[in-house]
């Protein structure tokens, strides 16, 4: 949960091919499968050439790739599979820049532009985060609601060091490997293993009052993962966060 100014993010970020098809990996992963985005797709990943059928009936897909002779052959695929095979597609073959920037166009709904056309610039894309506009109404439901507690990065956990917050630290379970934290999860009931049902620093933000507004108790040093929330204008909507809202 942000409780930052409004923001107002109009620089692109700059996505190396490789760091879009990552970005596009998770994108996939995160939420139910995108049936309509993945079929839009299927044309720009694995050519003109292959057809892919929704049979809503059998609440399945099927995709015809050509074989030798030409000939389409037709097997059942589910949405999930599907969209694993457009992202592994891409891996084993990265596209141009201008495909890429099509690609992320369709999957993250903002603008994004090539780069790399001689001008001695790396070949990516450019993606316009489309930000503008967006506070948090601290509704606290993205505390509340969201799966976040594999996604804490070691880096957090030394910054939670540095700053002596055992407090934190005793909520936070870590993997070792070679004598380094290699992944944390969060939040941990002290003394046990079981995680705790709801994010333990939410605090309603007037106690007196039933406002239905929310705080973080540990804001200044809240995990990265929280203070990148929503980070795209498509990830707010998919996750029901409000800060696009008008109030």
């Amino acid at each position: 949960m942000r409780t930052e100014a409004p923001v107002d993010e109009k620089e692109p970020v700059f996505l190396s091919i490789a760091e879009a098809i990552s970005a596009l990996r998770i994108d996939f992963g995160q939420y139910a499968p995108q049936v309509s985005l993945f079929m839009d797709l299927c044309p720009l990943v694995l050519g003109p050439d292959v057809r892919i059928v929704n049979d809503s009936r059998a609440n399945s897909l099927w995709i015809a790739t050509p074989g030798r002779g030409h000939v389409n052959r037709m097997r059942r695929i589910s949405p999930r599979d599907l969209g694993r095979l457009l992202v592994d597609t891409l891996a084993k073959s990265p596209p141009a820049a201008r495909v890429m920037a099509e690609i992320c166009r369709r999957t993250f709904l903002v603008h994004a532009a090539p780069s790399g056309h001689g001008s001695g610039e790396k070949p990516g894309v450019w993606v316009h985060m489309d930000m503008e506009g967006f506070e948090c109404r601290q509704c606290g439901r993205c505390c509340r609601e969201l799966d976040y507690r594999h996604e804490i990065l070691p880096l957090d956990y030394e910054n939670w060091m540095a700053l002596g917050r055992d407090d934190i630290l005793e909520r936070v379970a870590t993997v070792i490997r070679g004598g380094r934290i290699n992944a944390c999860s969060v939040w941990v009931e002290p003394g046990t293993r079981r995680f705790s049902e709801v994010c333990p620093w939410l605090a309603p933000a007037d106690p007196k009052k039933n406002s239905g507004r929310w705080r973080c108790r540990i804001h200044e040093c809240k995990p990265d993962i929280c203070k990148q929330y929503p980070g795209t204008r498509k990830h707010a909507r998919m996750t029901g966060c409000i800060g696009f809202d008008r109030p």
